[in-house]
């Protein structure tokens, strides 16, 4: 017999991913992983155990004229709860693309703050940090950037 998956409310505030991670984040590039949660930059799913989050990706005055534009959200884990995959910011390399978990197309705006969502992303049930990708055709603004989420479990019946 087949069970019912119960999807549940939010498990806590909206929690910033990232932030001074994103400032001047040129087009094209990926930012360094995650950093503000403390000094490790990694957030722990072990306990909570979501298995979803919804993304807001807000991003501080700039010019978008692409109808294109984007932002790529990357979720990276570590297996062992230590050692996290090699990384790089700055270009972006095929290597990054294994850890995609959605991409935000963002609408083009003139010197005001952009805002995107992603939801439905899927989370690790272990340690992971993030990073995304500046897919708009300019770069960040140099402050005031953060990408944002909110966590939701699941019951099953």
């Amino acid at each position: 017999m087949a069970g019912d998956i119960l999807l549940k409310g939010y498990l806590a505030s909206a929690a910033n991913w990232l932030s001074t991670e994103l400032n001047s984040l040129a087009d094209g590039s990926v930012c360094a992983l995650s950093s503000v949660d403390g000094s490790s930059g990694e957030f722990d799913n072990g306990t909570d155990l979501a298995i979803f989050a919804d993304v807001q990706i807000d991003l501080a005055s700039l010019t978008i004229s692409s109808t294109s534009a984007f932002v790529a959200v990357y979720v990276i884990p570590t297996v062992d709860g230590t050692n996290y995959p090699d990384w790089s910011s700055g270009a972006v390399g095929n290597y990054h693309q294994q850890y995609l978990a959605g991409i935000a197309f963002v609408k083009n705006v003139s010197a005001t703050t952009a805002r995107a969502n992603l939801t439905g992303v899927a989370m690790p049930p272990g340690k992971y940090k993030v990073a995304v990708r500046n897919g708009l055709g300019a770069a960040f603004a140099s402050s005031g950037n953060t990408v944002k989420f909110r966590a939701y479990a699941a019951s099953y019946t």
